[in-house]
Parts: structure tokens; C-alpha cells; sequence
């Protein structure tokens, strides 16, 4: 039969492996011995073994048992031939891969069997260009660092495969090392987190959500119906001008004098518009309503923001829809999907958003955005318009990916193969769709520089957490090195032409003085692996927390000046999970250093911004944050009191020993008559007594305030939990931040 192999005994493959010997006695015996809960086996107490104990009870907190041990599975015995088999099967793949692999000197040469299918053309995809590339010609990329996971860069802290939380029939799924490692130890704060997302704010206000259904749907609607959803055409110019102030300066994906005559063309006759001119038209209204305050809205639409979105997001998916997106996307498509999702960020930050931009990421692989345009012979007016939306695409991914504790890269982005390069720094006016040869980088702010300052800092923060993941021994150094290099280049090239007198230019300061920032705390942090609870904590310096509150309060700027009102619809995502991270830790571990009350109230302030009404619900992770802070104002609120308490013993003290000392003094009297000795000698006999009692009463006193001390010496050390009279526990043993190890004694109880 065609396509049908002969096979020899022999071809058969090795023979079926023994299944797994029965259970013993003895590994029977093992799983039924009882066990101690996993929070009284982790304090090294007694468990009654109840379900739940009394210590957990006692605690309030959830009590855990462990399953039963795994048992070591047995090596499979393998063959020769099993070994060559798998190691062509590997070198097949790896000769059948795209050329990331390829290295610095040259591509590597093609397995024999795939020579045809190595030197087949691959045809240009775009508007222009027609002829065809060799991807052996194609520039080869200069070598990536190892995988954080590979043999021989293998990370200081076993980078694991991230945190699987269980949400009712679904799972969620955390592998960014901080917030992962955090959920992986505290069990206390996964209940923050594991319980899908509601509609409803934590103080009880109606959240609006943009949801997103049509586009994986057949939906049946009339063309006039469909035409319904557009807005009068004064409507629609009124829109597209509160874009062009308020969205295109922040996400410069259009060529705004190229695509404007067309989107007027449109607006004044939809019916005859493409389908993909549809959907970057309701992607347009969507952004500019999102961008407008209720009352603008009510000027120009006459409705409130909800509806408004939910009008423009079902144009756009049955744009999209009826245009086939998923089967045959473009370049206009495309940007329309990138914008809206950019947008819906605002009003919705599930997880929806984040698997949308794998999709979009797909589709923009699929018709080569993720290779430059310049080996395709394409205008250059095509190719910065393929790299604006490409870098959009990959910027947008790593903000939401950060929302829900996720790296980005694993959807083909930033560690996927792609050459496209940045766009390059340039005025709109700068292009033209006829121009011969690319257009030269400007020396000064351009309509690009806010784009290019958040794109060049998404990718420094990438590699930063690439270079971090090596065991090198000096990879320290390496990282300073490249964050100055870093430094210097975003000086030199964007913030040194930015004048904080002009809104825009303002924005790109700030932002870009605001990822400098996140990126040199970030680079800090990692002389923090590998120590212990101790040492991690004395390494928690001033000038740590002071350029922690200096980057966070860059934040609070961009989302508070009334100079930005207009970009505050973008600034309001911005959220400083990592920053704020470490200054909470700090705060647990250093309750007492210089400079706290300082970093108190950047963080009541970021709360209170977060908490205020009309900002967008900040994701998940925010709910883990809030409880962290709890148990940071906890520990403040526990060392104030022992303080307090020093203090008052002091004054005692010292009142008892003035007291003690204005009683050694005689007092001048004149020598008693005989008749008032015996009464005198009564008096004294009592006096005696009282001091006697007052003495007793004293040291009665001390003891139990020294074995006050001691308990809360003991919860500082983790040996037992401290009882409040208002029932709160204090347990510095459950505020272990995995990243840095945990707390064991970081300051010293007088």
C-alpha cells in the first residue's frame, strides 16, 4: 500500500518496559502514617493532626495537609537504537527550525534531507517589492543569552516553571519570578487572587467591562443594522480630532498624512469603505472615547461612556468579523485590533486582554511583521509603519502580561525569532509614501520619541531580566554595565530634547526617568540572591528605599498633573507592581530605617490614587499588594507599640529612682517628746509595710512586662505566634518574601 513501510522484527523497537512494581508494605505503611499540617511541620510545633488543628485555628489561617510522598520513578532502560533514534529526531528539528538559532558567524548547514526545502523562496509581503529573499541571505542576528533554563546558565534561584493557582473549574497560571515565588510561600495571600474576577471594585462600585465575543462568532445582522453603529460624520471628525490630541501622541502607529484622506473618504461614505477602513474607524472612536472625561462625551455623542464603547466595540468586531480578520489579516486590520486592545486595557484588565494580544501577535507573525521590512525591498514609508506596529504589538503584550504575574515572550514576542528593527526617530512630515531612501534619525523631540523612549525601555527591561537569570560570577557587573550603557543612550538620544514645559514632552521625561528608575532597582535587587533571610535584610538600604519612593513618585506625577489630564487614560494603567513590591518588603523588614515615614506615604498615596473613583480596576495583582500592606502597617504598628512601651518603662524607672532618693533624705525635725516616741515608732512600722508592698507590687510588674518582651521577642523570631488584645497575630514567620529569602532578625527588641 502506498506510503505504507515494511518493518522487520527488529524495526519493531524495543520491548515494552515493565509496568511499576507493586506498593510494599512498607511504602503502604509510609502514607498512612499521620502527618503534621504543612504550617505546624513549617514552625517545628506539636499538631494535634485534627482537621483543621487547633494551632491553625488558634492562628486563623487555612490549614493544609501535604498528599503523599512521590516515589522516585524508575530510570526506563534505554537501547542503543533508542538513543540514536532520539538524537536524529532532535537533529531533524533542529534543522527544520527557524533561524534563531543561526549564530553570529553564519547559518548553520542544512541536515541531509531537507536541502530543497532549505533553498525554497519565500515571496515579500507587503504593498510594494517584488523580489523574492533567501533566508540564507538574510543578516544574521548577534547571539541571545542562554534561557534562563538551559544546562549551563542555569539562574542562582532555580527559575521553576511558574505558580498554577485553582479557580473553580479553570487554573491561573503565574510564572514572573517575584509575584510567583511570593503566592508560592505566603498560602495566606493566594486567596487574594485565586478567585476569578468580578465586576464589582473592592469598595462595592459597579466596574465597567468591555467584553469581547464577535470576532470568534457568526453573528447574523443586516447591513443596516451594521451601518447604525457609525457616527453622524460631525461626530466622527469630533472623534478623530480628540485622537489626534489625545491617543496619537502616546501610541504613534499611524501615519496620520497618509492615512487621513482616506479615513475623511470613510467617514463621508461608509458603505463603499473596506472592511478592514471599518475597523481602524471603530477602533479610532473606541480610543477617543476612552481618552474623553464623561462630560466631553455628553458634548459630542450625547451618551455616556458604556454605551458608547459597547457601540464602537460591535463595529469593530463586525468589521473584523466580515472581513475574515483570523484567515487573511492586514497591515490596517492589524493596527485597528492593536489600538483597541491598547485601549480596552483601560476599561477591562482580565485576562482576555492578554490571550487577545497572543492572537494579535499570531496574526502579525503570519504576514511577517516580525521580520524587517527592509529585506523585503518595501517603501519606506511601509517599513516604519511594519515597525510602529510591531513594537506596539510587543509593548502592549509586556504591560498586560505584567497585570497577571506572566513574563512576556512565550507568544513569540521579545524571545521568539524577530528582526524588525525600532522605528526610527522622526516627525510624520519626515515620510512620504514616495520617497526614495529612508529618512535619516533627528537630533531632537520628534512625534516619535514618547514611542521609541517606552519601545527601547521594554526591550532594556527584557534583557535586564535575561542577563539576570545567568550564574556568571560576575554578572553583577555585567548588569551595571549595561544599565549605564542604557542610561546613556536614553539621554543622549530622547530625554535631553524633552522640555517639561510641553505636555508631551513632559510625558517622555517621565516616563522615561521613571523605567531608568524601575530598571536600576531592578538590577540592585539581584545582589540579593542567594542570601539568607539576615543578610537580605541588612542589604535593604536607605538609598534603596529612597530611589524606590523617587521612581514611584515619577508615577504619582504622571498620573496627577494637571498638565497630562488629556493622557491620563493611559497613565491610569500604569501600575508599579515591582516598585512597589520591594518598598512594602522593605517596610516589613526595616520597619525602623530612615526614611520610612517618607516611603508610608508614597504608598498610602499610590493606594488611595488606585482606590479613587473613575480609575480602572489595576488586576489581580493589586489584591495581593493590599495584603502585603496589611501586614507591613501590622509590623509598624507592633514596633510603635513596643516603643511606646520602652519609653513609658524608662519614665518609670526614672520616677522610682527620684522617689528612692527623696526618701534617703531625712527630713529636719526637732527631737520628739517622750510622749509621741511610742505613736512615732507605730507610724514608722507602717511605712515600712507600705514600702515593702509598693516594692512587691513593682517586681510583680517587671516580670510581667519582661515576659511581654519576651513573646514579642519570640514572634520576632518566628518561635510563637503574639496575641493582640484585639486578636490580631503577629507572626513574622508568614511574612516571608521568597525573593529575598524572608525575615528572621533584622533589628534588634531593647
Amino acid at each position: 500500500m502506498f506510503g505504507a513501510t515494511s518493518q522487520t522484527p527488529e524495526d519493531h523497537g524495543p520491548p515494552p518496559q515493565a509496568g511499576p512494581p507493586p506498593p510494599t508494605s512498607a511504602s503502604i505503611r509510609r502514607y498512612d502514617v499521620e502527618r503534621s499540617c504543612i504550617r505546624c511541620h513549617e514552625r517545628k510545633v506539636r499538631c494535634d493532626k485534627a482537621t483543621p488543628c487547633m494551632t491553625c485555628v488558634r492562628a486563623k489561617v487555612s490549614c493544609r495537609y501535604p498528599g503523599p510522598e512521590r516515589t522516585k520513578r524508575r530510570s526506563q532502560k534505554t537501547s542503543s537504537a533508542n538513543r540514536l533514534e532520539v538524537l536524529e529526531r532532535a537533529v531533524a528539528a533542529i534543522n527544520s527550525s527557524p533561524p534563531a538559532g543561526t549564530s553570529a558567524t553564519g547559518p548553520s548547514p542544512p541536515a541531509p534531507g531537507h536541502q530543497q526545502h532549505q533553498h525554497q523562496q519565500v515571496m515579500p509581503v507587503g504593498s510594494q517589492g517584488h523580489t523574492p529573499i533567501d533566508p540564507a541571505a538574510a543578516p544574521q542576528l548577534p547571539p541571545q543569552p542562554a534561557a534562563p533554563g538551559s544546562k549551563d546558565n542555569r539562574s542562582e534561584s532555580e527559575h521553576s516553571g511558574g505558580f498554577l493557582l485553582k479557580e473553580g473549574a479553570s487554573t491561573r497560571y503565574i510564572n514572573e519570578f517575584t509575584f510567583s515565588r511570593v503566592l508560592d510561600k505566603q498560602g495566606e495571600l493566594q486567596s487574594a487572587i485565586d478567585t476569578p474576577e468580578s465586576n464589582h471594585s473592592s469598595d462595592g462600585k459597579q466596574l465597567s467591562t468591555v467584553g469581547f465575543d464577535g470576532l470568534f462568532s457568526s453573528p447574523q445582522v443586516s447591513s443596516a443594522d451594521f451601518f447604525s453603529l457609525f457616527p453622524t460624520r460631525w461626530q466622527a471628525t469630533q472623534l478623530w480630532q480628540m485622537y489626534l490630541s489625545n491617543v496619537d501622541p502616546l501610541v504613534k502607529i499611524l501615519h496620520v498624512p497618509s492615512v487621513q484622506p482616506n479615513l475623511f473618504a470613510a467617514i463621508n461614505n461608509p458603505k463603499d469603505t473596506p472592511l478592514d477602513m471599518s475597523a481602524l474607524l471603530f477602533s479610532i472612536y473606541f480610543a477617543a472615547v476612552t481618552s474623553l472625561r464623561p462630560h466631553e462625551l455628553q458634548i459630542i455623542l450625547g451618551q455616556g461612556r458604556q454605551a458608547a464603547l459597547n457601540t464602537y466595540q460591535r463595529g469593530l468586531e463586525l468589521s473584523l468579523n466580515l472581513g475574515e480578520f483570523l484567515d487573511s489579516p492586514t497591515i490596517t486590520s492589524l493596527q485597528a485590533m492593536a489600538l483597541y486592545l491598547m485601549c480596552r486595557r483601560n476599561s477591562n484588565s482580565g485576562r482576555s486582554g492578554w490571550i487577545l494580544n497572543g492572537l494579535l501577535i499570531r496574526a502579525a507573525q503570519s504576514i511577517g511583521l516580525h521580520r524587517d521590512g527592509e529585506q523585503f525591498n518595501l517603501a519606506p514609508l511601509d517599513i516604519e509603519i511594519r515597525r510602529r506596529l510591531w513594537w506596539q504589538i510587543m509593548g502592549s503584550d509586556g504591560r498586560v502580561a505584567e497585570d497577571h504575574g506572566l513574563s512576556a515572550g512565550p507568544t513569540g514576542g521579545y524571545d521568539g525569532f524577530c528582526d524588525t528593527k525600532l522605528p526610527t526617530h522622526i516627525d510624520d512630515r519626515d515620510l512620504s509614501p514616495n520617497m526614495p531612501a529612508p529618512p535619516q534619525s533627528q537630533p531632537r523631540f520628534t512625534e516619535m520619541t514618547h514611542f521609541l523612549v517606552a519601545s527601547e525601555m521594554g526591550q532594556s527591561l527584557h534583557q535586564i531580566n535575561q542577563l539576570s537569570a545567568l550564574n556568571s560570577p560576575n554578572k553583577m557587573s555585567k548588569l551595571e554595565q549595561y544599565l549605564a550603557t542604557v542610561k546613556t543612550r536614553m539621554e543622549g538620544q530622547y530625554l535631553q530634547y524633552c522640555d517639561i514645559n510641553i505636555p508631551i514632552q513632559k510625558c517622555a521625561l517621565l516616563l522615561g526617568r521613571l523605567l531608568l528608575g524601575k530598571s536600576e532597582v531592578f538590577v540592585r535587587q539581584q545582589s540579593l540572591r542567594g542570601l539568607n533571610a539576615e543578610q537580605s535584610a541588612a542589604r535593604a538600604t536607605e538609598d534603596m528605599l529612597a530611589l524606590a519612593c523617587d521612581t514611584i513618585e515619577l508615577g504619582i506625577e504622571m498620573k496627577t498633573d494637571e498638565l497630562l489630564n488629556n493622557f491620563q487614560w493611559l497613565f491610569s494603567t500604569f501600575t508599579d507592581y515591582h516598585l512597589l513590591t520591594y518598598l512594602l518588603w522593605h517596610l516589613c523588614v526595616r520597619p525602623e530605617t530612615v526614611g520610612v515615614d517618607r516611603a508610608w506615604g508614597v504608598v498610602d498615596r499610590l493606594f488611595k490614587l488606585v482606590q479613587t473613583q473613575g480609575w480602572p480596576t489595576p488586576g489581580s495583582k493589586w489584591n495581593v499588594l493590599g495584603k502585603l500592606r496589611e501586614k507591613a502597617a501590622d509590623i509598624r504598628h507592633a514596633v510603635k507599640f513596643q516603643a511606646e512601651r520602652a519609653m513609658a518603662r524608662s519614665m518609670a524607672a526614672a520616677a522610682a529612682a527620684t522617689a528612692a532618693d527623696l526618701a534617703t533624705v531625712p527630713p529636719k525635725q526637732q527631737a520628739p517628746a517622750a510622749a509621741d516616741l511610742q505613736q512615732q515608732h507605730v507610724d514608722q512600722q507602717q511605712q515600712q509595710a507600705e514600702q515593702q508592698r509598693q516594692a512587691e507590687q513593682q517586681q510583680q510588674q517587671q516580670m510581667q512586662q519582661q515576659q511581654m518582651d519576651q513573646d514579642m521577642l519570640d514572634a520576632v523570631n518566628g518561635t510563637v505566634p503574639m496575641f493582640f488584645p484585639d486578636g490580631y497575630i503577629w507572626d513574622l514567620d508568614t511574612l516571608v518574601i521568597p525573593e529575598w529569602g524572608g525575615y528572621q532578625s533584622g533589628y534588634q527588641m531593647s
